[in-house]
């Protein structure tokens, strides 16, 4: 298999079910000489994907240090876990530890369509294989649906089908490998999932021991964000149908019951501002571009 390579991104993707297996033999040096790994993992190693991965380290003569073995010195850095880990050991790498290589393995569906990115990640491994949850699935779904509303139309239609996640994977991490390249990352991070999170926030201030699916709240920004760029005029009129039934077809929500006040309190909130804020809005499907936006303006998004 070919791996994804940007133009100017240093580094290499390969999607591939059943590919942790191999991993020790793509991680090793060109001259197969022995590695010693820095291993940041937020999961138990008997779990599926540390475990396959510590098995192939082992079987390729490659070894690994925890975070309290630093001293002991490492070559490269691997990190695996979810969205949130990835970044989080992405910001502790670049900071701690400057040019040492490192290689991302997004664990989970959603993680495997929006790991982070930066100059020191030089590979990535997505296992589509591994297994899936279905709070997983509603995630991956929605994230899938933001990709195809921003930017590829044909994925809209691929949803209305019994989709293989490679693919999609590949078609995604295309894609946010293009923004990055072209330094327009915002044009995904700000669609749907700030207006998302602001009705998040309000659910969570009203009611704190009652979770909001994060599937849900994308599905419901993604609804509202189409929501605005109809009533001002910078999307066509049928795009919001269109997008509730694909909502409306994987189970998602496109509203939630709020008051347009709390949720534009909390919009102020998240974004640390109170006269404007910057949305990503969908113009057609697969186009979107980038507003500011007067929260006071974002009234009837939510209806019952």
């Amino acid at each position: 298999m070919k791996p994804i390579r940007p133009k100017k991104l240093p580094c290499e993707i390969r999607v591939e079910s059943g590919i942790l297996k191999q991993s020790g033999a793509l991680l090793s040096p060109p001259d197969k000489s022995a590695r010693r790994f820095l291993f940041l993992c937020d999961l138990p190693d008997t779990d599926p994907a540390p475990s396959i991965l510590l098995k192939s380290l082992q079987k390729a003569g490659q070894t690994v240090a925890r975070e309290a073995d630093e001293a002991n010195g490492f070559d490269a850095i691997l990190a695996v876990g979810d969205t949130k880990p990835l970044e989080n050991a992405l910001r502790y790498a670049t900071d701690r530890f400057p040019g040492v290589p490192l290689a991302l393995v997004p664990t989970t569906f959603p993680a495997q369509l929006g790991f982070p990115l930066g100059d020191g990640v030089g590979l990535v491994l997505c296992d589509p294989s591994l297994p899936v949850n279905e709070a997983e699935t509603r995630l991956g779904v929605a994230e899938l649906i933001r990709y195809g509303v921003g930017f590829d139309r044909l994925l809209l239609d691929l949803l209305y089908t019994d989709f293989d996640r490679a693919p999609l994977i590949r078609r995604c991490l295309t894609i946010r490998c293009d923004l990055f390249d072209a330094g327009k990352t915002d044009l995904l991070d700000l669609l749907g999932a700030p207006l998302g999170q602001a009705v998040e926030t309000a659910l969570a201030k009203r009611d704190p021991a009652n979770d909001f699916d994060p599937a849900d709240a994308l599905s419901v920004g993604l609804a509202m964000a189409t929501r605005y760029a109809l009533k001002s005029g910078f999307c066509r009129r049928d795009f919001l149908s269109e997008l509730v039934g694909l909502l409306s077809y994987h189970g998602l929500p496109n509203s939630a019951l709020l008051p347009d006040e709390e949720v534009i309190a909390s919009l102020r909130v998240n974004a640390q501002t109170v006269e404007k804020t910057v949305l990503s809005l969908p113009r057609r499907p697969g186009e979107c571009g980038l507003l500011d936006i007067n929260p006071d303006s974002l009234t009837g998004l939510l209806p019952a």
